[in-house]
């Protein structure tokens, strides 16, 4: 018999309550007398506070040592003489080993997480949202299993402008880091996502405010073993540290409109796109990004060696001078997509082989590199048949075009694919492939 069976219960209890959640689940298994003193809640949500309510009562008043693997709280609003039954029992739930940890509570600003929340030394996953407002840490916070942190409608609002900074400092193995429904403007200072782990990181901004542009100059990041970065947000003044020197992979989403004059106010995002420099797949969201950002900045674009995969958002009256500028700076492009269709006179009927001034011909295509072609749009007008005869009859390594095409009547997808399949092509491998959607 090993020496544990024969302690009181209630010793054991307290034994168990300074284990994780996978050793006191290995426990079950050392001693029957064991089996009935850990229990193991794999997963506890509540979405209506008198369901929370009865729980966190029974919870507070439990003497047993269960565990609990993933803690969910769900509501859409609480008041003051709420606030200290909640506290309690996430001090409690932090207490059972808990791994997965999700507060999605509509709070006021007056609300403050527990410390508990950031010296707990079990949990993997964290997500909090929306209306916290955080403003001090503890001095020894410290999460040393935290590897996603997703943050929603979170505000930062120290006197120092360090909480966020403390907060990921304080995370010594994050790997995830999502932000999502961001104002940067509304947090005081702590522009700067610094981690020497993270590897992947997701930042989508909520709306912009013209008034707060004062208070949001810059945004930093020091993330050397980044991988994936997928970033929706309005350019600052400028990007002062970018450390991305192990991307792989990035999805960039700049100015969607051209809501405030943000060329005049000095924006500038050439060390963000001089720190992309080693990516391997490329998407650039909104045509604006395009001609704003990789066309008015294009001394800052440094030559892409890496870069495979090139997708952009395209409509036929878009130019495509940033796209040109784009595929001379990437040697070694494979695939390229379009997001939509090829440019073309959407409404010139005479002349459909005309060709606008910023393709020159398409004679950059001459000594493109890729070999798969994606036009992900296409409804069939003659005006977009030209311009793929076009850009069929340059590219010289192309062994496949895929078009996916938009088309209802059996009649007109017929004619379709015979028009694509008949035009001729510089490169004697090139397939084509068409898709109806």
């Amino acid at each position: 018999m090993d020496r544990f069976s024969n302690l009181p219960d209630d010793v054991i209890c307290h034994i168990i309550s300074f284990l994780s959640a996978k050793e006191a689940t290995c426990l079950k298994f050392v001693s029957k007398n064991f089996r009935n003193l850990v229990t193991i809640k794999p997963n506890v949500v509540f979405d209506l506070w008198e369901t929370f309510k009865n729980f966190a009562d029974g919870l507070l008043a439990e003497t047993t040592s269960y565990r609990i693997r993933r803690f969910s709280l769900k509501l859409g609003s609480m008041d003051f003489a709420q606030y200290k039954l909640l506290n309690d029992c996430l001090c409690n739930v932090l207490k059972r080993g808990v791994l997965d940890l999700e507060l999605d509570i509509n709070v006021k600003e007056d609300y403050i997480l527990p410390f508990e929340v950031f010296t707990c030394k079990t949990v993997i996953k964290l997500k909090l949202g929306c209306g916290f407002v955080i403003d001090i840490l503890p001095k020894n916070a410290l999460l040393p299993a935290l590897k996603t942190l997703i943050l929603d409608l979170v505000r930062f609002d120290s006197s120092d402008g360090c909480a966020f900074t403390r907060l990921l400092s304080a995370s010594p193995v994050l790997e995830e880091l999502v932000i999502n429904r961001l104002n940067w403007e509304h947090w005081k200072g702590s522009r700067f996502v610094s981690s020497p782990t993270l590897k992947r990181v997701t930042i989508r901004r909520k709306e912009w405010e013209p008034e707060a542009w004062t208070e949001f100059e810059s945004v930093s990041f020091d993330t050397p073993s980044l991988t994936y970065f997928e970033y929706k947000d309005v350019i600052p003044y400028g990007y002062p540290i970018v450390n991305l020197n192990s991307i792989v992979e990035a999805r960039l989403t700049l100015p969607r409109e051209v809501e405030y004059d943000w060329v005049n106010r000095s924006a500038d995002p050439s060390n963000l796109i001089k720190g992309l420099k080693n990516v391997e797949i490329l998407s650039i969201k909104v045509l604006h990004t395009m001609q704003l950002v990789f066309f008015n900045f294009r001394e800052a674009i440094p030559v892409f060696e890496n870069l495979f995969h090139l997708s952009v958002d395209s409509e036929p009256e878009f130019c495509w001078d940033p796209l040109q500028i784009l595929l001379k700076k990437s040697p070694n492009l494979k695939t390229l997509t379009i997001e939509g269709t090829l440019h073309y006179n959407l409404y010139s009927k005479l002349d459909l082989e005309a060709v606008c001034t910023c393709l020159l011909g398409y004679s950059f295509l001459l000594s493109c590199p890729i070999k798969v072609l994606k036009i992900t749009k296409f409804v069939g007008d003659i005006g977009e048949i030209v311009q793929v005869k076009h850009v069929l009859g340059k590219l010289p390594c192309l062994e496949l075009l895929e078009v996916d095409v938009q088309a209802r009547r059996d009649d007109k997808k017929q004619q379709i694919m015979a028009d694509l399949l008949m035009l001729p092509r510089a490169s004697s491998k090139c397939k084509v492939l068409v898709k109806f959607s």
